[in-house]
């Protein structure tokens, strides 16, 4: 008797947990069912008004899709109003090479009133460091000089002759705007970059000038410099 009652409690069991399962999956199945009956109906009622009109579906979607598309791209695209506040001009000059690097300081005019819980000194902050755009880059390995040649001091003449060729065709420096030098090492290309700058080919860029810094790491102390290659 208590086998059978055993057995009976659990064939019970069994079903009332089929029953609650098979209850709690009818569920999304109708929902599902529902939905996609009533979406059928819409496409049908569409279909069905619009029978006048042979493409009507077409239509349909190629008006619907630029709309979205342009009320995504309005979203999206923000147009900042910004403002170049000064222009500096990177020079490295390498042992074996000359780099320039014209970049753009830029300040965000609306920053403060789009920040309004920015503390007084993340403001400060970012006044200090605002915002800085590389523009334009020029190498000697860019003017087709290889290996040894890009140390030379032609090589460097070259590459200073062609920035400035560059900001002059771009027209990007105004009446009233300056222009920081940032001075880097002392290789062959310094020599040439300076004699460039006061020649004619600087006659256009040596008005703008206000700052001239040098940024080259002087060593101090650390640990014992690497053999120098004689030749």
């Amino acid at each position: 008797m208590f086998r059978r009652f055993g057995t009976i409690a659990g064939v019970t069991a069994k079903s009332s947990v089929l029953n609650s399962s098979t209850m709690s999956l009818h569920r999304p199945v109708a929902s599902i069912f529902n939905r996609s009956f009533s979406s059928n109906s819409t496409l049908y009622n569409a279909s069905s008004s619009s029978a006048s009109s042979p493409v009507s579906f077409n239509n349909i979607g190629s008006t619907s899709a630029p709309a979205q598309d342009a009320g995504s791209s309005a979203t999206t695209k923000s147009v900042k109003n910004e403002k170049v506040v000064l222009w500096k001009l990177n020079a490295t000059f390498n042992r074996h090479n000359t780099l320039l690097t014209l970049v753009a300081v830029v300040e965000d005019l609306d920053f403060i009133k789009n920040n309004p819980t920015l503390s007084y000194n993340e403001q400060v902050m970012y006044y200090l460091r605002l915002p800085h755009h590389p523009k334009i880059h020029v190498s000697a390995g860019q003017l087709g000089f290889r290996k040894a040649q890009r140390a030379e001091y032609e090589a460097g003449y070259q590459v200073t002759n062609k920035m400035f060729k560059l900001i002059e065709e771009r027209h990007l420096l105004g009446p009233k705007d300056k222009v920081e030098l940032v001075l880097n090492k002392f290789g062959k290309g310094r020599e040439a970059f300076l004699a460039a700058l006061q020649g004619k080919e600087g006659a256009k860029i040596k008005p703008h000038i206000v700052r001239i810094s040098d940024d080259t790491k002087i060593k101090f102390g650390g640990v014992r410099s690497k053999k120098l290659r004689r030749l």
